[in-house]
């Protein structure tokens, strides 16, 4: 090979390894300017996918196959997941715990996954004995939090997502409210910092005030993030009301917790619980602050 002929090899060499350089450059520019966020479209497709199966009822099939579609999109986003089988007043529990490594958790994030057997409080009075959709009242919380482990960064802190069974069956005879999460507080020895429920955050007219009973420092952290991104409209700086919800446990054990939750919800253990209530705005306002307030920690 002459000398002109390997000058020109060299060249050719120098020119390609510029433009593989130019690409990864471009290609890492490319992912710093658009990073994973919270997407309101793609939980909103959670919640839909959830009340196709019918009644999440305990004991039901559709019970079954809720748990099964939570731990499958679970794996699928990279979190280990595990089960806590318990029982309370003779019924069994299954609490599905998701984690990305077995660091101990700063921070809980959860909702429930059943729904209520009837609909006690539907404006038609034939139908106070069917079980409720649960579009809002269930599957709006298990969507915001599918939509987390697909977006949070994993570099965030350990946190782990739970979804709490046999919550929304109180008020029936040999049932109670807030079974699965006293089984989790009472069962699970940890001691996270923070525990933040999400429950009924999906209704179109989304109006979320400041639970009274809630951790007011955490409180104040989540709707400043809130804020400063523009949904002071949706998370509403003033207290409303008192809820026995799935922070209480928690709150009873001394561990700080919220809950977020809009109980201004017409829909509430009714047949109309369905998705056609839910927007993916009202998931997307609450699934990004969530994001957010997550990172900053």
């Amino acid at each position: 090979m002459t000398k002109r002929n390997i000058f020109i090899y060299l060249i050719l060499i120098a020119l390609l390894l510029t433009l593989v350089g130019g690409w990864y450059i471009a290609a890492f520019l490319q992912a710093k300017s658009n990073p994973v966020f919270f997407d309101g479209s793609r939980a909103y497709e959670d919640v839909k996918a959830q009340v196709a199966l019918g009644a999440r009822t305990p004991g039901s099939q559709g019970h079954t196959q809720v748990q099964e579609l939570i731990r499958t999109e679970l794996e699928s986003a990279g979190w280990i997941v595990m089960f806590q089988d318990s029982e309370r007043l003779g019924h069994p529990i299954r609490n599905i715990i998701a984690k990305r490594n077995d660091d101990a958790p700063q921070i809980i994030l959860g909702a429930h996954y059943d729904t209520r057997f009837v609909a006690d409080n539907d404006p038609d009075v034939s139908k106070r004995g069917e079980p409720v959709p649960g579009a809002n009242d269930g599957a709006s919380g298990v969507a915001v939090l599918l939509e987390l482990a697909r977006s949070l960064p994993k570099d965030s802190v350990a946190a782990w997502l739970v979804f709490f069974d046999t919550e929304d069956n109180g008020r029936i005879e040999g049932w109670d409210w807030i079974l699965g999460s006293r089984a989790f507080a009472e069962e699970i020895k940890i001691q996270p910092r923070a525990v933040v429920i999400v429950d009924m955050i999906g209704d179109a007219d989304l109006n979320i005030y400041l639970e009274r009973n809630s951790d007011q420092t955490i409180r104040a952290e989540i709707w400043s993030t809130a804020a400063k991104l523009g949904y002071s409209d949706k998370f509403i700086n003033q207290e409303k009301f008192s809820m026995e919800d799935d922070h209480t446990p928690f709150l009873e054990a001394g561990i700080p917790a919220v809950d977020i939750i809009d109980f201004d919800y017409p829909y509430w253990h009714t047949t109309q619980d369905t998705a056609d209530k839910v927007s993916a705005e009202s998931l997307g306002v609450v699934g990004d602050t969530l994001w957010h307030w997550v990172a900053e920690q």
